[in-house]
């Protein structure tokens, strides 16, 4: 089992790019924790809410090194929510990351705010 290319939203590829103005930190990073901040979240995202308008992604550059520690991550998450990660593994990873940039955009002005989330998750 393995990741695909991820084909993030019109809304998500926007978002990123405003957060690598705001915090000079580039997609693949903040997509990494906008991914956590989802995994996070004890409700399950709906895929179908996000279209898949924006650019692609290979797993590679979103999760350099810790492919494996998500792919771990992801495989605990779908079976804690009843889903089979044969079948759901990327879909849900698309939404993951789509809601995760929402809510990672809302938290971060700046790259100050960015580290205070950081430090804040950390201690929760």
């Amino acid at each position: 089992m393995k990741f695909n290319r991820l084909k993030m939203s019109y809304r998500s590829q926007n978002l990123l790019g405003q957060l690598k103005v705001r915090t000079g930190l580039t997609p693949n990073i903040t997509g990494r924790f906008a991914l956590c901040l989802s995994l996070k979240d004890p409700s399950v995202p709906n895929p179908d809410e996000f279209d898949e308008k924006g650019s692609e992604i290979h797993p590679q550059v979103l999760f350099g090194d810790y492919e494996n520690i998500f792919l771990a991550l992801f495989i605990q998450r779908l079976k804690d929510d009843g889903l089979d990660p044969e079948l759901y593994l990327n879909r849900m990873l698309r939404a993951h990351f789509n809601r995760g940039t929402i809510a990672l955009y809302s938290r971060v002005k700046d790259l100050a705010d960015f580290n205070s989330m950081v430090k804040n998750e950390r201690l929760s």
